[in-house]
């Protein structure tokens, strides 16, 4: 067996990989993404594990982060998961990086997290002197179709009692560059690099509130994991929250994301009560977050 970096050319063989290892994230589905894709920093560095000419097992990291790391259930126990592990924390070591975290590289994740059904791959870090960092993380499912609050009817309701209050709700343009120069000033973090893949879409997959000008508040899918349909990320300025923006700019993401799926995934949501309210929840999943940390 050896471990050799990944080209490009080897996406289809790792993305059989990805199908055959990955029972719980649709990882095969963003392939590329994980495997290849910017993230706000790092460079990514894909690996893969071959027996013979065969592809076995594949891996990420970027930065501080293991993006995903997966072998073939025929090559189990074999060491091949461990030697692919071990590359991951050398190459970040390398990069002088001191820690390392699971799946959750803010702009480019897989999820939160390790999926606490995924009981065999926590204990298999924990061994490896991987640790949970605080406490466990959720994603809700939100049904976009055949749902009485997830409608254009309901969208423009909502944009209309907006407009009632002095704002305006509108789809954000391609090359809004303003819009992430406001959210990089007034949140920062990730999110001007996932709003800005989102307005990659066609039509762009970001929403937005405006008053006298200024943006309120905004809303995206498709910034992360694109394809799958996810929400996120979302937030309101301060002096404008309470005033019904967040919901008219989520249900607006969630019927563009009806157009190619039958469920919406929010992704690291903060509070529960409002997606329950403001569309309904059908589902969730909780997640574990992992770290090593000192390397």
């Amino acid at each position: 067996m050896r471990v050799t970096p990944l080209a490009i050319d080897d996406l289809g063989a790792a993305t059989s990989v990805l199908a055959e290892s990955c029972a719980f994230d649709r990882v095969a589905d963003v392939a590329r993404e994980k495997l290849f894709g910017a993230g706000p920093t790092g460079t990514p560095h894909a690996l893969g594990a071959w027996d013979g000419n065969e592809l076995v097992g594949v891996a990420s990291v970027c930065a501080r982060w293991l993006r995903v790391l997966a072998v073939v259930p025929g090559a189990r126990r074999r060491g091949v998961g461990a030697t692919l592990l071990a590359a991951c924390e050398a190459i970040a070591r390398d990069a002088g990086e001191h820690r390392l975290r699971a799946l959750d590289q803010p702009g480019n994740y897989l999820a939160p997290g390790i999926d606490e059904r995924n009981a065999e791959a926590i204990a298999w870090l924990a061994r490896r002197g991987w640790r949970r960092d605080g406490d466990a993380r959720c994603n809700v499912l939100v049904a976009v179709r055949d749902n009485p609050r997830v409608t254009t009817e309901r969208a423009d309701e909502l944009a209309a009692r907006s407009v009632a209050a002095g704002y305006e709700i509108r789809r954000a343009r391609a090359a809004e560059h303003a819009l992430l120069d406001a959210v990089a000033a007034g949140f920062g973090g990730a999110w001007p690099f996932e709003l800005a893949r989102a307005l990659e879409h066609s039509p762009p997959g970001v929403h937005v509130a405006m008053h006298d000008g200024a943006y309120c508040a905004f809303a995206a899918h498709d910034g992360n994991n694109r394809g799958l349909g996810w929400f996120g990320p979302t937030g309101t300025w301060p002096e404008h929250r309470g005033k019904g923006l967040g919901e008219a700019l989520l249900i607006a993401c969630l019927v563009d994301v009806a157009r190619d799926h039958e469920r919406c995934e929010v992704a690291w949501i903060g509070p529960r009560p409002f997606y329950e309210k403001a569309a309904g929840i059908v589902a969730e999943r909780t997640f574990a977050a992992m770290i090593k940390s000192p390397l």
